[in-house]
């Protein structure tokens, strides 16, 4: 065979794929696009830490129900969701299995996108699959990988994994909850984790996470929608701030007229509090027009409240009082 004659079966060989390669890129452009739907952005607010831990999550009912990972909420004192529609709500932890790192969560609303389930048992070594959530906070993060090993067992974090689908495709903290998804944008798993290996011993290992497999997760799921916890009607109002008992001596050092309240050490980002405009530094004297001696006082006021009630707070911000509306939010646990 001539070099001319094996340049031209090359090119059209080339040609022929091209067809190919396009339908396979198309199919995972409409499986992400069907995907992202129904895949959640999770924020959480922890006693102490001003910025909010970063999570996803994945909408099973078009009701409100959301599955996680436990250890995306496990502490949080507020879980606020965030649809990709550009509506956020403070969720529920309805239930959580902290031994098999999944969580159960619950918003008030109604008509969401609900996932596609897939068949994990029939994942296959080597097919492509796509990872979706919010590694460090880069919302609806799309990552391509392929499946690197199938019942991966991993011990981390005090849990112990069983069953793991193990891919390439990067996931990252804030990819945990989110979705690992096949090319017809069916949820095969949820992503757990990315692991590096032993503390010493190793060099740090790369391109391996790992996702809990759907029907695993789905089981349990289903058990934990049907048992409700004894708590959930009772929501406890969330301010978000922290503080302690304003002294003359910490009077003096912030330059606060005031003598006696709370001076504020912390306040979380996003929390009503942040949202009323409330500084490290302010000392809140009084709920209401009812007087704030110390902190446990403040909390019995802001106790016999209910989350969506508005309250004003008079603040003292050096030698100015000003007075702050502030809507209280709900407790999520």
């Amino acid at each position: 065979m001539n070099r001319s004659l094996t340049a031209s079966l090359l090119v059209l060989i080339l040609l022929a794929a091209i067809p190919v390669l396009a339908d396979v890129e198309e199919q995972r452009i409409q499986a992400v696009e069907r995907a992202t739907k129904w895949v959640v952005s999770i924020r959480t607010h922890r006693p102490g830490k001003p910025e909010p831990g970063i999570g996803s999550g994945v909408i099973l009912r078009s009701d409100g129900y959301i599955l996680t990972n436990a250890h995306v909420v496990k502490g949080a004192k507020v879980v606020k969701v965030h649809l990709k529609n550009g509506k956020s709500y403070t969720a529920k932890v309805w239930k959580m299995a902290a031994d098999q790192d999944l969580a159960l969560l619950k918003i008030e609303a109604s008509g969401l996108p609900v996932a596609r389930i897939g068949n994990s048992d029939k994942v296959r070594l080597g097919q492509t699959v796509i990872a979706i959530g919010d590694p460090l906070g880069f919302t609806g993060t799309v990552t391509v990988g392929t499946v690197g090993g199938l019942n991966r067992n991993v011990e981390t974090r005090g849990i112990k994994y069983r069953n793991l689908i193990q891919t390439d495709a990067a996931i990252n903290p804030g990819s945990s909850g989110g979705a690992l998804v096949n090319l017809q944008g069916e949820v095969v798993g949820i992503n757990a984790l990315v692991y590096t290996g032993p503390s010493s011993g190793y060099d740090k290992a790369q391109g391996l996470g790992f996702a809990i497999p759907i029907n695993s997760a789905i089981q349990l799921a289903r058990q934990l929608v049907t048992s409700q916890p004894k708590d959930l009607a009772s929501s406890k109002p969330w301010l978000g701030l922290a503080g302690e008992n304003l002294t003359p001596q910490k009077a003096q050092d912030f330059g606060i007229k005031a003598r006696i309240g709370v001076l504020v050490t912390s306040v979380v980002s996003a929390s009503p509090a942040a949202q009323a405009g409330i500084q490290v530094g302010d000392a809140v004297t009084a709920i209401d027009g009812t007087t704030v001696r110390t902190v446990p006082e403040m909390l019995r006021i802001l106790a016999s409240h209910r989350p969506g009630d508005s309250i004003t707070l008079t603040v003292w911000r050096g030698e100015n009082r000003i007075a702050l509306p502030v809507t209280l939010d709900q407790q999520s646990q």
